[in-house]
């Protein structure tokens, strides 16, 4: 019976140790910039940057949004539309980066969003083309945030699989949908019914530090999936926000002016 004892004992003792290793490396990697990643067997698994939040008003009152629309990233050769014949050859998916970059530089925005991003048919791989479109985002460290269009689903990657892709980027606080508090109904406890799409969630952007609103949201961001194409009476055509997302919709704004 002793013996038993000390063994378990010592299995105790032994697990415990290991998981104080273990948090103390996911502590040291996230607290420090000296190393970004993890070596788990003959894998190199990279750990997201977050950039610092929560999002908030600058001393001065101000909070800058920078919206970039329609973007239609290619696979970063992709020519340009709609230039003239003089500028064909010359231009691409590049100059998109490039003016993306400047753009961010000159306006020094607290915040960039995105909306329909990749051109599916012209993006062989999703995942490449949407690591370069948001490229600038990530290099810049700001937090950005991004929602689907109709065609970023036309190439390898369905809407989920894309909100997740994007939700794991560097610097990137999007969602793939809302948490299951935000579909909770505080009063009657009741779930609100699944929601339809895939990035439907909302950011709170709270005062300027030091103010007498430093702790509370005075400004909320909803982004919402308004689907791709779909056959509507026969007819082929655009997709369109639907009941379950303005019912979440209010949902949220309900319980954000009674906690406020």
């Amino acid at each position: 019976m002793d013996s038993e004892n000390t063994t378990t004992e010592k299995n105790w003792k032994h697990s415990l140790l290991y998981l104080i290793f273990i948090i103390s490396i996911l502590h040291l990697t996230n607290q420090t910039n000296f190393s970004r990643k993890l070596i788990l067997g003959n894998e190199t698994v990279r750990i997201k940057k977050n950039p610092e939040l929560p999002l908030r008003f600058r001393s001065d009152g101000t909070f800058k949004i920078l919206q970039v629309a329609d973007m239609h990233y290619g696979n970063g050769i992709t020519r340009c539309r709609d230039v003239l014949a003089s500028e064909f050859e010359f231009c691409s998916d590049l100059n998109t980066t490039q003016f993306l970059k400047r753009v961010i530089e000159k306006e020094s925005p607290d915040f960039l969003a995105f909306t329909d991003n990749i051109f599916g048919s012209s993006s062989p791989d999703a995942a490449e083309s949407m690591f370069k479109a948001f490229g600038p985002a990530m290099e810049s460290g700001l937090p950005w945030a991004a929602i689907l269009g109709n065609h970023d689903q036309e190439s390898t990657l369905n809407r989920e699989e894309l909100m997740t892709l994007i939700s794991l980027m560097d610097y990137s606080v999007s969602q793939i949908n809302p948490s299951a508090d935000s579909l909770t109904d505080s009063a009657t406890g009741r779930m609100i019914s699944k929601i339809d799409g895939f990035g439907n969630y909302n950011l709170r952007v709270y005062g300027a530090p030091g103010s007498m609103l430093a702790n509370n949201s005075v400004l909320n961001l909803f982004f919402l999936d308004s689907g791709d194409r779909v056959v509507y009476q026969g007819i082929r055509t655009y997709g369109w926000i639907k009941d379950s997302q303005l019912q979440w919709l209010r949902h949220v704004s309900r319980e954000l002016q009674v906690t406020h």
